[in-house]
């Protein structure tokens, strides 16, 4: 497994400052919901071979899905900073149905569980699961609420990366 260079709190901090940002001035811009994708990557290293393969595979199921339902992506934009893979979507489609297809990409795709669709509605808000009445995410390796499981950091980083690294390689070799 291919490790970069390591991010502290601070710049994971200001790099959600500059997304938001940007995400205020695309929803001003455009009146539309949009998707902010990154990966969910624990660990102080965000950038890997790994999340650089599922962030390709999540933009892609993404992009195919908005085809399937006729969805106009009015605006793109990826980016590759130290830390972490991240995209914006503008959608021309409403955000409880962008935030149902987006659910439906995370359980079907094998690597959905890693990708973290947020979709951002027209008042600038997150527009959550519980939301459309689906629960919240369950933690990779046990049944507990991943948000919360994360916060009491019930499992360590060194389990997390590894069940991620053993979910790519599974991928890879489904699709090879």
């Amino acid at each position: 497994m291919t490790v970069t260079q390591q991010i502290t709190l601070g710049q994971l901090l200001e790099a959600r400052e500059l997304r938001a940002a940007h995400q205020k001035k695309l929803i001003g811009i455009y009146g539309l919901p949009l998707v902010s994708f990154t990966v969910n990557m624990p660990g102080a290293s965000k950038k890997t071979l790994e999340s650089s393969i599922i962030f390709r595979e999540g933009c892609n199921a993404l992009v195919k899905k908005l085809r399937e339902t006729d969805c106009g992506v009015e605006y793109y934009d990826s980016k590759d900073p130290d830390t972490g893979f991240e995209a914006l979507f503008v959608v021309k489609t409403k955000e409880r149905s962008l935030k149902a297809l987006m659910i439906e990409i995370e359980n079907e795709h094998p690597l959905g569980r890693l990708f973290d669709f947020d979709v951002i509605g027209v008042d600038g808000k997150p527009f959550s699961r519980e939301t459309i009445g689906n629960s919240k995410r369950k933690c990779l390796l046990c049944e507990q609420d991943a948000h919360i499981c994360g916060r009491n950091r019930g499992h360590t980083t060194e389990a997390l990366i590894e069940k991620i690294h053993s979910m790519v390689n599974s991928y890879i070799k489904i699709i090879s």
